[in-house]
């Protein structure tokens, strides 16, 4: 009798999964949310499962798992063992352990993505500089919470963007670009010298340069915006163990 009602509990069991296996797989199919599924969301909030009787969802979302499920950035029905990553997650994997060599890296990187140097105008001003939310540094200063906040994030290690603009005695505009990389915990500057007429001609390039460090140093009565490596002291303040980004004071 116990054999017979065990048989049967399988039997109504099997029944339901096949039911509501077809009634999610036309939810899903036509862009709806799974109905008889216990959700749940992994840690990261990116990715929502859904399991079903023999059966799951795996939804991975844009912004929010609390977004309509329309938003979803990619969905796939399958068995419990079925396994589901996006292919832009495996992208981003490499993006994530990818070191910067190049000025292509710099500038395929989260925080530097449409901000390439190599892009502007010959003509792009000190005036056009602070229009696009540039740290710019004058005889007047302009957007120096940028510079407030790139130190913040540096010292809580968190990847940090910022853009520097200053003008040459001869009123020159040179650029500098800054990335703090948490990854590595390096730091990265793109030096940008082509609208310098007045340097040597094999100095107007833009470079790429790698420092261990960021910080403000005193000298001589005045205040600057150092990045080094090692040590920074006054003796290796103008060696090619440092570079001056900006007097602040």
């Amino acid at each position: 009798m116990k054999k017979k009602i065990l048989i049967a509990f399988f039997v109504i069991v099997i029944i339901i999964g096949i039911i509501t296996n077809y009634v999610d797989s036309g939810r899903v199919t036509t862009g709806h949310e799974p109905k008889y599924c216990i959700k749940i969301v992994n840690s990261a909030g990116n990715k929502v499962t859904y399991w079903g009787l023999g059966y799951k969802v795996v939804r991975y979302v844009d912004v929010s798992p609390e977004e309509l499920y329309q938003n979803n950035v990619g969905v796939k029905m399958g068995s419990w063992f079925m396994k589901y990553e996006l292919p832009i997650d495996s992208e981003n994997r490499e993006q994530e352990t990818k070191e910067i060599q190049s000025l292509n890296d710099f500038y395929q990187m989260k925080l530097t993505q449409d901000k390439d140097i190599r892009n502007l105008g010959k003509n792009y001003s000190s005036f056009d500089a602070q229009k696009d939310n540039c740290f710019v540094i004058g005889a007047m200063v302009h957007n120096d919470n940028l510079y407030h906040e790139f130190m913040q994030n540096y010292k809580k290690q968190k990847s940090a963007f910022i853009r520097v603009a200053q003008n040459t005695v001869e009123g020159d505009l040179i650029l500098q670009d800054i990335l703090y990389d948490e990854r590595v915990n390096q730091l990265y500057l793109v030096i940008d010298n082509t609208r310098d007429k007045f340097s040597a001609e094999e100095d107007r390039n833009i470079e790429l340069k790698q420092f261990e460090n960021i910080a403000e140093y005193s000298s001589e009565n005045h205040l600057y915006w150092v990045m080094y490596n090692g040590e920074i002291t006054d003796e290796t303040l103008n060696s090619e163990q440092a570079l001056i980004v900006a007097r602040i004071q």
